[in-house]
């Protein structure tokens, strides 16, 4: 897979794509990143997660009554988010990344609007006290597109057919637009109504329309660092100057090591990115508690590896970590599925020291494992902090050309091309202790969240 935003960016003049004299690339481009990316892993043979359209209805408007009175109270902030983000936390499932912040601006003030990834948790066993579910708002504005706005007129729409002729895509641009039109309507209509001071949101990609609404009515927009964000993400790079008003205000990332991604940035300015840590990681290294059983289990394996997956290069890693397990059977490898309600798991045919552990999470199990493994997930970024070494499964060369330039201290990652290389490095890897490796990467995460987050606070919330 390449960054194909890139290559449109610098190649077609996406800045004059209009519609009512706005443009609409900002929005569009995430869409077409993401049919490439289904169209390019659908090739190579990777489950794509679906629902069918009746099951999926069926499930939106039963959620449309999730926390249904909360949408007419008073509230100072609006927060979006969505279910994956939840982790257990004393019973109660806990936003790692907004409600930390929800709890310091105050719980009552706050509307937090939930998009279920894939489902939702009961109400009554969420942190987040004011707390409705975005599928809602979908429903309200896919009728509305549908039945009350007018067809749209595309400048230059000849573009976006060139583009999608190119990359081999089918886009119905008008009905995206039409879409999100009405979903920004919508999002208007509600901060008119509450007159919040700010949006919060852990991914802006997926909520553009309320990023555009808010920043309209001069509403500050803050993001949370949900992901990586390098050099080659596609959702936080840009290649061209473009309508910066579909973007964050203020981006709230993990470590320093991001002020390098926002340097003479076309997507935010690089004094509204703020380093603050992570909540979480926080939590888990001090608060969690390893079980017995477990640590036994893996007391009967020289070393053991958590590969943490992901849907665009899941067959294929656990076919690497399958060859390399049968090359080293001392060596204990826990599959971590990033959908693990799928039944799918179970159906899979591996070797005595590969498993998949479905009741704990990535976090967690960090705590239990001598290194982490993955493709170019996220948690390449966390896992030092958990004082976990990195040793990344290089498919079609995704980990370095998302990591390669900035994750490259040979103490705490190396990458691998092939399975064989990939068990030479789990055995010569000199393993550190987990506070140096914490140390060694604090560049990635930041230390001392709490501290952190309230200053920012008090310099632009309060």
């Amino acid at each position: 897979m390449k960054n194909i935003l890139k290559e449109i960016e610098m190649k077609y003049p996406v800045d004059t794509i209009l519609v009512d004299g706005e443009q609409v690339w900002p929005y569009l481009r995430l869409a077409y990143n993401f049919e490439y990316i289904k169209k390019m892993a659908s090739e190579l043979d990777e489950k794509v997660p679906y629902l069918p359209f009746a099951k999926r209805l069926l499930k939106m408007l039963k959620n449309s009554f999730y926390g249904f009175t909360n949408w007419f109270g008073k509230y100072g902030y609006v927060a979006l988010s969505d279910a994956s983000e939840r982790k257990n936390i004393n019973g109660k499932y806990f936003n790692k990344l907004l409600d930390p912040i929800i709890d310091e601006l105050g719980r009552d003030k706050v509307l937090y609007i939930e998009t279920p990834a894939p489902s939702l948790y009961p109400a009554k066993r969420v942190h987040t006290k004011n707390i409705v579910c975005h599928d809602l708002l979908t429903l309200l504005a896919a009728i509305w597109a549908r039945f009350i706005l007018k067809g749209c007129v595309i400048q230059n729409e000849f573009i976006l057919k060139t583009i999608q002729k190119e990359y081999g895509l089918e886009i119905d641009d008008a009905r995206m637009i039409k879409f999100f039109g009405a979903q920004r309507r919508l999002f208007d209509l509600l901060f008119r109504r509450i007159k919040p001071k700010a949006l919060l949101s852990s991914d802006y990609g997926s909520c553009i329309p309320a990023v555009k609404a808010a920043k309209d009515l001069g509403i500050k927009v803050i993001e949370f660092q949900h992901g990586a964000m390098g050099k080659e993400h596609e959702a936080y790079n840009v290649a061209v100057e473009i309508d910066k008003t579909y973007f964050p205000d203020y981006l709230l990332v993990f470590g320093r090591r991001e002020l390098k991604t926002f340097d003479n940035s076309l997507f935010i300015d690089c004094e509204n990115v703020y380093p603050v840590g992570s909540f979480y990681i926080e939590y888990v290294r001090k608060n969690y508690k390893p079980e017995s059983n477990l640590i036994e289990q893996l007391k009967n394996y020289r070393r053991s590896v958590g590969v943490t997956l992901g849907w665009t290069v899941e067959r294929r890693a656990i076919e690497f970590i399958c060859q390399a397990a049968k090359l080293d059977k001392t060596i204990f490898y826990i599959l971590i599925p990033r959908r693990p309600q799928e039944e799918y798991y179970s159906t899979l045919n591996l070797p005595e020291n590969v498993t998949v552990i479905k009741d704990k999470n990535f976090y967690e199990l960090m705590m239990y494992v001598d290194f982490h493994s993955t493709v170019y997930s996220t948690c390449a970024v966390e896992a030092p902090s958990l004082g976990v070494q990195n040793i990344l499964i290089n498919i079609d060369n995704l980990s370095k050309q998302y990591y390669g330039a900035d994750l490259n201290d040979s103490r705490v990652i190396r990458y691998a091309d092939t399975p064989k290389e990939f068990v030479e490095i789990i055995n010569t890897f000199e393993k550190l202790d987990r506070d140096t490796i914490c140390e060694l990467n604090e560049d990635s995460i930041a230390m001392n969240y709490e501290e952190n987050i309230q200053n920012f606070i008090a310099a632009f919330l309060h």
